[in-house]
């Protein structure tokens, strides 16, 4: 599979935070995820937070989907689940809060799915970017 990225900024801030706004991709183009990750060279860990708003209803991306998950990779590993989007159906956003990543530089997508951990990503992508310091 190949998926393009669309970043609009990465900006590196104090502390070797880096912060992404990056805008939906595929049917969720409306789509706003605002992301940060605070990068560990040394303990090779990542912490992220990812909030996201304007989100379409899971459903509509995909079958069924009940859930927007957040998804890592290497640049030559597998898709590695991060964890699902705390999702407000009603103000259309969500938010994954303090997550942990064993990798300093990957690629992130957040995905609807039909449940809140499955195995694999679908195809279904609202957002994707490429994290490294």
């Amino acid at each position: 599979m190949s998926f393009a990225f669309a970043a609009c900024s990465a900006l590196i801030g104090c502390g070797g935070t880096l912060h992404y706004d990056v805008q939906g991709s595929g049917q969720a183009t409306g789509a706003d995820v605002k992301m940060s990750a605070d990068v560990s060279e040394e303990t090779s860990m990542t912490r992220i937070n990812i909030k996201a708003a304007h989100l379409p209803p899971p459903e509509r991306l995909e079958q069924s989907g009940t859930a927007f998950v957040v998804w890592t990779r290497p640049s030559d590993g597998p898709w590695q689940r991060v964890g699902a989007l705390n999702y407000d159906k009603d103000e259309r956003s969500g938010e994954l809060l303090a997550a942990s990543v064993p990798l300093v530089a990957f690629e992130l997508m957040v995905t609807a799915e039909k449940a809140a951990a499955p195995m694999v990503p679908s195809t279904a992508i609202v957002a994707s970017q490429h994290v490294a310091p």
